[in-house]
């Protein structure tokens, strides 16, 4: 066998692996609602949650006595944090979390380093989700900061 045709097998298997590589591995939506974590960490909290698609965004309310918030998943390079922010309802506060910690505004390099490297481990099944940086509204009278956001960062 000549070393052209042994580069032409090793082209094909590679193209054929590549292939089922991408055919196993399922491509997620960006907007599809993955926010069953968020959700329950709610629920734990003892809000009602209640979750609505706006402008092809999903948007989590919580509320619980006086406190309402509004809550969405924000993508990794930022580019949708003033669309988000636009969407919710006249918020008297707005603050990002990521990774447990609260933060004025999404904090992209720490998110999108995180994207980076979490995308792989998550395809070989090593981790269970990637973990987003969300979005945070809320009104005046709730104390949104005071929640146990750390045990978000833990949930799978």
């Amino acid at each position: 066998m000549s070393s052209s045709s042994a580069f032409k097998w090793f082209l094909t298997v590679v193209l054929l692996l590549s292939i089922a590589w991408k055919m196993a591995i399922p491509l997620d939506n960006e907007y599809e609602p993955k926010n069953n974590g968020v959700i329950e960490f709610f629920k734990r909290n003892h809000f009602i949650v209640t979750q609505q698609l706006v402008n092809g965004v999903p948007i989590i309310q919580a509320d619980a006595a006086s406190c309402r918030l509004q809550i969405a998943s924000l993508t990794a390079n930022g580019s949708n944090q003033e669309l988000v922010r636009h969407l919710f309802l006249a918020p008297d506060r707005f603050f990002v979390v990521f990774r447990g910690r609260i933060y004025p505004r999404q904090p992209i390099l720490r998110t999108i380093i995180n994207n980076i490297w979490s995308e792989p481990l998550y395809q070989l099944g090593l981790i269970s989700r990637i973990t987003p940086a969300i979005a945070v509204a809320t009104n005046v009278s709730c104390n949104a900061e005071r929640l146990p956001w750390s045990e978000l960062h833990h949930v799978s």
